[in-house]
């Protein structure tokens, strides 16, 4: 996933994004909610979006795409065609932003087992 988001950086001219150990503890911590709560949201059993990024890093700038798939819905190539597909999740993987950290775990989500979830957890000035 990191090399696909930093080949999209590179053709928009853009600089490629460094893997962040806070940033990837954070995206690891939610998709642990969003498996543990059984609820694909931001906002996982009932957390802000930035709650588990600011537990673990200093970056000032931050964002989120999160998404979940099963069988090939879920892999690498459909998740990321996707993210691109979307304006906001595009604008942050090609936003201004220095580090990443990226996590997928699968488990079972709204029902369906064997759910990849993704998160990539995006930020600057950390």
């Amino acid at each position: 996933m990191l090399c696909l988001t930093n080949f999209a950086r590179a053709a928009a001219g853009r600089p490629p994004l460094l893997a962040d150990p806070g940033l990837q503890m954070a995206a690891g911590h939610k998709d642990g909610d969003i498996l543990a709560c059984d609820e694909f949201s931001h906002e996982a059993c009932g957390r802000d979006f930035a709650f588990w990024v600011e537990r673990f890093t200093d970056c000032r700038a931050i964002a989120e795409n999160i998404a979940w798939g099963t069988g090939p819905l879920g892999g690498v190539r459909a998740i990321f065609r996707a993210w691109m597909h979307s304006a906001g999740h595009r604008e942050n993987i090609l936003g201004h932003y220095s580090r990443i950290g990226i996590v997928v775990r699968v488990g079972s989500l709204e029902g369906n087992a064997g759910a990849r979830v993704w998160t990539q957890d995006f930020g600057a000035s950390c």
